[in-house]
């Protein structure tokens, strides 16, 4: 089930950087909210989506490094944050949960040009 939902996510190589660029502006967008709304629970889903697409189309790609997996982990995080923000009843768990998800779209926004950066190094070395 997950290899054919990872075939329907992925990208083709051309369209990889700018996915990999997309992955990390909605991980800054969302790093700067401090309420939690409709709107930006929505925001953590769609860069969840996105994530797990970049997973997918890294490994399709042949990206042997651990970026495939990398993203996969954070597109499943994202989610589990989300659920954290939901469930957040206090002021001390919202900035725990908000904590908690800074940190992991920190990681996001590193490494996301290094994946697009590894793809570019895979499609050009499918070249030579």
């Amino acid at each position: 089930m997950l290899t054919c939902l990872a075939l329907v996510l992925a990208v083709g190589a051309t369209e990889l950087p700018s996915l990999a660029a997309e992955v990390e502006s909605e991980a800054r967008t969302l790093s700067a909210q401090t309420e939690i709304t409709a709107e930006f629970l929505a925001g953590i889903e769609d860069f969840s989506v996105d994530a797990e697409s970049l997973s997918a189309s890294l490994r399709q790609l042949g990206v042997e490094q651990d970026l495939p997996c990398i993203f996969h982990g954070i597109a499943e995080d994202a989610r589990v944050r989300a659920t954290e923000l939901q469930a957040a009843d206090t002021p001390a768990a919202r900035e725990t949960a908000f904590t908690n998800l800074r940190v992991l779209l920190d990681d996001a926004i590193l490494i996301a040009p290094m994946a697009a950066t590894a793809a570019a190094d895979r499609a050009v070395a499918a070249t030579e």
